[in-house]
This record gives structure tokens, C-alpha cells and sequence, in this order.
């Protein structure tokens, strides 16, 4: 994991070093950190970061500023905003904050948004898949529904549908355990992506309707239910 610190404070910075070698020791994890005192010594540097602890308040570029530019070009390192006013978390997310922690900072609540963090790569873990348009990496979060047709498997995302070169059955099985389900037998559907369902079709997030078969209806509603409980008590998302 590549760390930025970026943060006016040299005594904090020392400090959130430290907790950082901590969560490095505890979770058996290698943890690389580089510190800078302001924006723009951050914009300049020539690493994209897994993760960035932006300090609210700094001279020059404040901390929203600075990552308002840093957005312009990176999109995907976690930013984990840190500052001694709680009242500055809001304005934070304008910039898609992970996190918003207050100085100073606790090391068990440091611990859950780097932990946090971690599940959250092991979410948008991606599958490697050939299609007739040659092999494409897609994140298997974003993934709303897979449609089987024969020997092919047609697989919708968000954005996009692939056409794979497997069959379902082959496809589904790279899925991830209880966050998927086969509720016909050409399809499986995304529990994250379901808005809503009846005994025969279920509505998705991207609003298509997705048929649900009378021999997989109970299981379908079963594991349906189990993941959101799971999602209630936090354990997924």
C-alpha cells in the first residue's frame, strides 16, 4: 500500500507515521509513506497513491482545493481527509472522501478506515475475460447481471455488456461468494444492484428486468435475504 501524508504539521506528520508503522506491524501488511507539507508539493509528485491523509487546513492550497486538482486527473486513490474541526467533514466529500478522521487521530478508528479501505479493493476485484472485442479487466462491483446464451455468456455492467466466450456456468463460478445469485437458468444477478423484485422478474439498479425462474425462486430469496443481513450488520457493501 503507497501512503501520502500530506499535512503542514511536522509533528503530525511524525505522529500518523508512527500509527501507519502500527497498522503495518498489526496487519502483517507493507505499508510505503511519503510526507508533504503542502497541495502543492503533492500535485507534483510522481506516484499515484493508494492513499492520501489530506489535511483540512493548509497554506496555500487548502486541503479541498487540493484535491479538487488532484481529481482533475486521479480518480481513484482513497482520500482520508484529517483536521481538528468536525464542523469541515461536509465540505470534504465534495471531492469523494473515504473517510474524514479528527486530530487528533485514533488509532482504532485509523485502523477501521485502512481496513476498510482493503475490503474495499477486495470488492472491486476484477475479472480478466475474453470477449470477440479481445480481453477485457472489469470490476466485478460494477457488474449489474450475467445472461447466459449457450456457449457465450453476455455480461452487463453499469455501462457496458461483454460478450464472454464461456458459458454461465464457467463464468459464474469466478464470482465471488454471497454477493451473487442464479435466479433462472440464463441468468445471475448482483444483490447490490437489485432495486426491488417480485416471484417472477427483479427490477435492477440500471432499470432492467431480470427473469427469475420458478425452480430458483426460493433459493434466490434466501441468499437474497442472508445478504441483507449481512449488509445491515456491515459486513458488506
Amino acid at each position: 500500500m503507497r501512503v501520502a501524508v500530506c499535512d503542514d504539521e511536522r509533528t503530525f506528520r511524525e505522529e500518523l507515521a508512527k500509527l501507519l508503522r502500527s497498522y503495518q506491524h498489526a496487519r502483517k501488511t507493507d505499508v510505503f509513506m511519503d510526507f508533504y507539507q503542502n497541495g502543492d508539493e503533492l500535485l507534483s509528485a510522481k506516484y499515484q497513491y493508494d492513499v492520501i491523509f489530506m489535511d483540512y487546513q493548509l497554506d496555500g492550497l487548502n486541503g479541498i482545493e487540493t484535491c479538487r486538482k488532484l481529481r482533475e486527473t486521479n480518480k481513484d486513490s482513497v482520500i482520508i481527509f484529517i483536521s481538528a474541526y468536525p464542523s469541515a467533514a461536509l465540505d470534504s466529500f465534495e471531492v469523494n472522501t473515504f473517510r474524514f478522521l479528527t486530530k487528533p487521530v485514533d488509532q482504532n478508528k485509523l485502523f477501521k478506515a485502512l481496513d476498510d479501505y482493503k475490503d474495499s479493493i477486495d470488492r472491486d476485484s476484477l475479472l480478466i475475460l475474453n470477449t470477440h472485442e479481445g480481453t477485457w479487466k472489469i470490476k466485478i462491483s460494477e457488474i449489474v447481471y450475467l445472461e447466459g446464451s449457450g456457449k457465450h455468456t453476455f455480461v452487463r455492467t453499469l455501462n457496458e455488456t461483454y460478450e464472454v466466450h464461456n458459458n454461465l456456468k464457467r463464468v459464474e463460478a469466478l464470482l465471488p461468494p454471497g454477493k451473487f445469485s442464479r435466479c433462472h437458468k440464463a441468468f445471475v444477478v448482483g444483490f447490490a444492484h437489485i432495486r426491488n423484485h417480485t416471484n417472477t422478474e427483479i427490477l435492477m439498479d440500471n432499470g432492467e428486468m431480470v427473469y427469475i425462474g420458478s425452480h430458483y425462486l426460493r433459493q434466490f430469496k434466501e441468499d437474497f435475504q442472508d445478504y441483507i443481513i449481512r449488509y445491515n450488520k456491515g459486513e458488506v457493501s
